[in-house]
C-alpha cells in the first residue's frame, strides 16, 4: 500500500509542479534557444528538473524510517547533485567542477556503506563504486538530448528498480524507486515530444545519481561474484551506458572533446537514418524495458542462463553501435565533407572501425560460445573448469580468427550477407574448430576438455556468427521500415521477383529520394497482397485512377525478362500517365536505367 501511495504521490506532484515551474522559467526568461549543438527548434524553457526533484524526494520525507541510513545516504547524495546541477543551469560551470562535486556526492554514499561489496577484493569493490555511480550520473546528463529520452527512461529503470526490489524484499529499494519512477513520468507527460519543459542539468544528475546508487543495494544477493554483483545493475541501465559508451568512443576517434555537446549520440545518428524522433526515443524505451526484464528474470531464476543472454545483448548492442558508426551524425559540415572528393576518404575510415568492430565481436562471440559449451555440456559452469577455459582461449581466439580472414569474412559487407557469405562462415567454423581439436590435443593432450565440447562449440559459434552477420542487414531493413517517408512518391509495375528487390534496394537506400506507394501488377491474385508492407493496389487498366489517388510522382518499372512487344505497351501505358518513367534493368541485363516521358 505505501508503494501505490508514493508512487501516486510523487507523479501527481510532478504534474502539478511542473506546469508552474514552466510558466516561471517563461516569465523569467530562462529559456533554452536552438542552437547547432542542441536538437530542439525552439525556444523552451528549463529548470523542470526542479519539479523531480520536489516530487521524488517529498513524498519519502514523511514515508523513510529514520533509524536506516542508508535511504538518506542516496537522498543526501542525490540532493548535492540536484544542487550541482541547479548551479550548472544557472552558472553553466566547467566539466571538471561537476567531476569533482560527483565524487564529493559518491564518497558521501559509499561512506554510508552503498558499494559493491566484493568480500575478496575490496579495493575493487571501493574502485568500482567510485566508476559506475560517476559513470551512470554522467550517462543520463549526456542521454537528455532529445525530448523524453533521459526522463522516460529513468523511469522504466525505476520501475525495473521497484519490481526488483520487491523480489529481493528490499523495502527501502522499492520506496525509493517507486518515488523516483512517479516523478519522471509525471514530467515525461511535459517532457515527451515536442517538449514542453526541459529538466536540465538538475534534473539528469539527480535522476543518474539516485538511480546508479539505487541499483547497488538492488541488485540482490550476488556480491559474493563480481560478475553477478554488477550484472543486474548493467543490464536495467544498459540503455545509458551503451549511449554513453559509444559517444566517448567514437568522439575519441573522431578528435572530439568527450565533454563536448553535440548530435552525435546514438538516436541523433537514428533520427538521420532517416526515424522519427518519437519513433527513435520509442525504440530506446523498448530497449531498456527488455534489459530491465532479462535483469529481473535473472533474480527470479537461476543467474547463468540470463548471464549469457545478457552477453548476447551486449553483442548485439555492439554490432548496433557498429551500423550507427557508419551513419555521419556531425552537422551539415561533415554532410558537405561526405559529398565532396574527400568523401571517399571518410567512407574508407568508417569502413575500417567498422571492421575493427567486427572483429572485437568475433572475439567475443569466440569467447561465448567456448563458455557456453561448457555451461550446456555441464547444465551449468563449474567452477573446476574455469582454468581450463581461461588457458584455452588466448589459442582458440587467434587462430579462430585467422581462419576467418582467410575465409573472407572482413572482406565483405555485411548489409549484402548472401548465401556465399554463409556458405564461407560454415567452411571458416568447421575449419577453425577441427584445427582447434588438434592444437589442444597437441598442448593439453584433451586434459579436461571433454570431446563434446567442441561439438557444442561448432554448432553455438555457426550460429552466433551467421546470426551476427545477419543482424546488421537485419536492422538496416527494420530501421528503414520505421523511417519516415520523404522523397518522391513511386509506384512500381511488377509485384514480382524484380519488383521486389527493387522495393529492397528503395528501403536500403534511404538517400535514394523515393518513397514507393504501392505496386500494380495485371495478376488478379496478387491484388490485395503486400510485399514488405507495401500494398499491391490492382492491374495495369487502373494506373490513372492510382496515379492520382495516391499522388504518384514517378513510375518504375521492374519486371522479370519478358518479351520486348509487352515490355513496350508497359512502358506506352506508364507514359501516358505524363509522369518521368524508369525501366529498371532486368535480372538478366544490368545495365543503366532507361529514361523516357
Amino acid at each position: 500500500m505505501n508503494i501505490v501511495f508514493i508512487f501516486g504521490a510523487a507523479f501527481l506532484l510532478s504534474v502539478c509542479l511542473t506546469p508552474l515551474i514552466q510558466r516561471m522559467a517563461l516569465a523569467y526568461g530562462y529559456v533554452v534557444s536552438p542552437t547547432q549543438d542542441r536538437w530542439h527548434q525552439s525556444p523552451t524553457p528549463v529548470f523542470g528538473g526542479v519539479g523531480i526533484y520536489v516530487a521524488s524526494v517529498l513524498p519519502l520525507l514523511v514515508i523513510l524510517p529514520f533509524n536506516d541510513l542508508m535511504p538518506w545516504a542516496i537522498l543526501g547524495g542525490a540532493s548535492m547533485m540536484f544542487v550541482l546541477g541547479l548551479l550548472d543551469d544557472f552558472l553553466h560551470i566547467k566539466p571538471y567542477s561537476k567531476l569533482i562535486g560527483q565524487i564529493i556526492a559518491t564518497s558521501f554514499v559509499i561512506y554510508h556503506h552503498v558499494a559493491f561489496e566484493i568480500p575478496a577484493l575490496p579495493i575493487v569493490g571501493l574502485a568500482l563504486t567510485f566508476l559506475w555511480i560517476v559513470g551512470i550520473t554522467n550517462a543520463f546528463n549526456l542521454l537528455d538530448n532529445m525530448d523524453g529520452l533521459s526522463s522516460g527512461t529513468a523511469a522504466i529503470v525505476a520501475l525495473c528498480l521497484a519490481i526488483a526490489g520487491i523480489m529481493t524484499g528490499n523495502v527501502l529499494v522499492t520506496l525509493i524507486a517507486a518515488s523516483l519512477c512517479g516523478g519522471a513520468l509525471g514530467f515525461l507527460i511535459f517532457n515527451f515530444y515536442p517538449a514542453k519543459i526541459f529538466m536540465g542539468d538538475s534534473g539528469s544528475l539527480f535522476l543518474g545519481f539516485t538511480l546508479a546508487a539505487l541499483a547497488i543495494p538492488g541488485r540482490g544477493d550476488f556480491t559474493t561474484n563480481i560478475f553477478f554483483a554488477v550484472l543486474i545493475p548493467v543490464l536495467v541501465l544498459a540503455v545509458p551506458i551503451f549511449d554513453t559508451t559509444f559517444v566517448a568512443l567514437l568522439r575519441f576517434l573522431n578528435g572530439r572533446a568527450i565533454s563536448q555537446g553535440g548530435r552525435d549520440h546514438t538516436s541523433h545518428r537514428l533520427v538521420a537514418f532517416g526515424l522519427s524522433e518519437r519513433t527513435t526515443v520509442l525504440l530506446f524505451y523498448g530497449m531498456s524495458l527488455v534489459c530491465g526484464m532479462v535483469a529481473l528474470l535473472g533474480l527470479k531464476y537461476s543467474m547463468m542462463y540470463p548471464s549469457i543472454l545478457a552477453i548476447l545483448i551486449v553483442i548485439i548492442l555492439c554490432y548496433f553501435g557498429v551500423f550507427l558508426s557508419g551513419i555521419v551524425a556531425y552537422g551539415q559540415k561533415a554532410e558537405d565533407l561526405v559529398k565532396s572528393t574527400r568523401g571517399f576518404q571518410l567512407s574508407l575510415f568508417l569502413m575500417h572501425k567498422r571492421r575493427l568492430g567486427e572483429i572485437i565481436i568475433d572475439c567475443l562471440l569466440i569467447c561465448l560460445s567456448f563458455a557456453c559449451a561448457f555451461v550446456i555440456r555441464f547444465d551449468g559452469l563449474p567452477t573446476v573448469y574455469f582454468p581450463t577455459i581461461v588457458q584455452a582461449l588466448p589459442l582458440l581466439i587467434p587462430l579462430k580468427l585467422a581462419i576467418f580472414f582467410y575465409f573472407g569474412l572482413y572482406r565483405g559487407l555485411s548489409r549484402y550477407v548472401g548465401m556465399q557469405d554463409l556458405l564461407n562462415i560454415l567452411k571458416a567454423v568447421t575449419l577453425s574448430s577441427l584445427v582447434s581439436v588438434v592444437v589442444i590435443a597437441m598442448v593439453f593432450r584433451f586434459e579436461g576438455y571433454p570431446r563434446s565440447i567442441f561439438v557444442i562449440d561448432w554448432m553455438l559459434l555457426l550460429l552466433v556468427v551467421s546470426g551476427v552477420r545477419l543482424l546488421i542487414k537485419f536492422l538496416e531493413e527494420y530501421l528503414s521500415t520505421l523511417a519516415e517517408p520523404t522523397g518522391k512518391r513511386l509506384l512500381i509495375v511488377g509485384a514480382g521477383d524484380a519488383g521486389e528487390m527493387a522495393l529492397r534496394e528503395l528501403r536500403t537506400n534511404i538517400g535514394s529520394g523515393y518513397t514507393p506507394v504501392g505496386f500494380i501488377d495485371d495478376d488478379s491474385r496478387k491484388w490485395g497482397r503486400s510485399i514488405h508492407g507495401v500494398k499491391i493496389l490492382g492491374s495495369r487498366e487502373q494506373l490513372g485512377v492510382f496515379v492520382k489517388e495516391y499522388n504518384v510522382q514517378e513510375i518504375l518499372i521492374a519486371l522479370s525478362p519478358v518479351d520486348p512487344a509487352v515490355l513496350e505497351d508497359v512502358v506506352r501505358d506508364c507514359r501516358a500517365t505524363g509522369l518521368l518513367v524508369q525501366i529498371r534493368p532486368t535480372s538478366m541485363h544490368w545495365l543503366e536505367p532507361a529514361m523516357a516521358r
